[in-house]
C-alpha cells in the first residue's frame, strides 16, 4: 500500500494543500493509496507513548495504516529549520519495525522560506536510513510556498506539478 503522510497537526497548514494535491494527483491516475495526516491524531497519544499498552489509536494506526504500508509519501513543513518535533514524537512513539524497516519513502519539503525545507529533508534522511528505510534521491523542496498557491489553496505552479509527476513517477518503479 501508498501511504501519503502528511507531518504536521496544524489545521489548514500550507504542507496539508501540497499533500492534497499528491492525493488528487494519486486519485487521478487510479493509484491506490491512503491519505494519513497528523491532523486527526488525539494529543493524549503522547502522554502514554512509551508506556504498555500502548494508546489505542496509535495501536489501530499502526495496525491499520503504517503496517500495511510499503511505500510513503511524506510531504514534511519546515519548523525551525528542521520538522515538527511532533512528526519526530510520532514516529518515535510508534514500532518502527513493524512500521518502517525495509520501506520505501520519498520526501518532499514545505517552507515559506527561501531553501523547502532542504535541511529537514535531509536530517529526515539520515533518520529514516537509521530505521533501515530506503529514501528515493528525488526529493522536492518547495520554497515560497504561499506564492504557489491560489486564494483557494491550490497549487499554481507548472514547474512544481511537472516534478511532483516526475516523483511519482520514480516512486511508483522505487
Amino acid at each position: 500500500m501508498l501511504t501519503i503522510f502528511h507531518g504536521t497537526a496544524r489545521i489548514n497548514s500550507n504542507s496539508r494543500k501540497i499533500a492534497d494535491y499528491y492525493d488528487e494527483v494519486l486519485g487521478k491516475r487510479n493509484i491506490p493509496h491512503q491519505f494519513f495526516t497528523l491532523e486527526n491524531v488525539d494529543d493524549s497519544i503522547f502522554n502514554k507513548t512509551f508506556h504498555n499498552p500502548k494508546h489505542p489509536q496509535l495501536q489501530s494506526i499502526e495496525d491499520h495504516i503504517l503496517g500495511p504500508t510499503s511505500k510513503y509519501i511524506f510531504i514534511i513543513p519546515e519548523y525551525n529549520g528542521s520538522f515538527p518535533g511532533m512528526f519526530k514524537g510520532f514516529i518515535d512513539a510508534s514500532d518502527v519495525k513493524k512500521c518502517f524497516h525495509n520501506k520505501k519513502a520519498c520526501l518532499t519539503g514545505v517552507a515559506d522560506g527561501r531553501a523547502g525545507n532542504l535541511r529537514g529533508m535531509e536530517h529526515l534522511t539520515n533518520i529514516f536510513n537509521h530505521m533501515k528505510m530506503n529514501v528515493l534521491h528525488f526529493k522536492i523542496p518547495i520554497s515560497q510556498v504561499s506564492t504557489h498557491l491560489d486564494a483557494q489553496g491550490k497549487l499554481q505552479s507548472d514547474e512544481i506539478k511537472a516534478m511532483i509527476d516526475q516523483q511519482l513517477d520514480l516512486m511508483l518503479d522505487f
